[in-house]
């Protein structure tokens, strides 16, 4: 068991479940907690008892998704996820008109969200980093756009690609970037296809790859480990936890003394 010592509106996460617990409030022995989790996870308090390992809870309490539709609302709530960040980082460096391009992009997200649209379908900064350069690979062409401006808000240089042949492209004919960020789910050559094909080639050794998916490693039936991601995040991504890991992953070793 992992014991944790937590105040109030912290939080504890699980970035490969797609799990954040935060404490909200706490009043003499009483502790008010709200659980962010993925529609099909189960939740059940343990005061339950023996009553919840005998009996299935109440239909009602459980909703679950087929995997199609789960990446669907997960690509429209990072996509929201993604646009908030950005139009506070425009807000915060003054550029207003972009702020108010990037709100007009909220206000869609927020109402296509309220109507279930997707359902009805079947830290540390970069000019830390001696060398922040990023390729950029998704195909939903809003979500790449807002993406690649908030990096560029944090310092990067960006390049971007709609997919993994496109990529390889760009790999293969310019300056190798730092890091790549790879979406899973993309049409002609998709994510874990296009890992393989970078982690063959020698030449793109140094570079560090990030994979960005609505669904588990597992669930692509993908080994991270064996080929070669340096990290994976689950949509609904946080773009500020993103740049963060970035930083670190792609930081220059410190010397080792003579």
């Amino acid at each position: 068991m992992l014991v944790l010592s937590r105040k109030q509106d912290q939080k504890v996460c699980f970035p490969g479940l797609g799990i954040t617990v935060q404490i909200l409030r706490i009043a003499g022995s009483s502790v008010r907690l709200g659980v962010d989790a993925p529609l099909e996870v189960q939740i059940i308090r343990d005061e339950l008892g023996d009553d919840a390992s005998d009996k299935q809870p109440p239909r009602a309490h459980i909703i679950r998704l087929p995997q199609n539709l789960r990446h669907e609302m997960r690509n429209e709530l990072n996509s929201l996820s993604i646009a908030l960040h950005l139009f506070k980082q425009e807000l915060d460096a003054g550029y207003l008109e972009d702020a108010e391009a990037t709100f007009d992009k909220l206000v869609e997200y927020v109402e296509r969200i309220s109507a279930n649209q997707a359902l009805s379908r079947e830290g540390t900064l970069a000019h830390e980093i001696a060398d922040a350069t990023a390729l950029l690979v998704e195909d939903e062409p809003n979500e790449r756009e807002m993406l690649a401006g908030f990096l560029r808000m944090n310092g990067y240089q960006v390049a971007t690609a709609a997919d993994g042949l496109e990529a390889i492209e760009y790999l293969e004919s310019n300056i190798k970037p730092s890091v790549a960020l790879i979406d899973m789910r993309m049409p002609r050559c998709d994510g874990p296809t296009t890992i393989r094909r970078i982690r063959e080639n020698p030449a793109f050794d140094a570079i560090k790859i990030f994979a960005i998916s609505g669904s588990t490693p597992e669930d692509n039936r993908f080994n991270s480990e064996e080929e070669g991601v340096d990290a994976w995040f689950m949509k609904p991504l946080n773009p500020k936890s993103l740049v963060n890991a970035m930083a670190v992953t792609t930081r220059d070793p410190e010397p080792t003394a003579a």
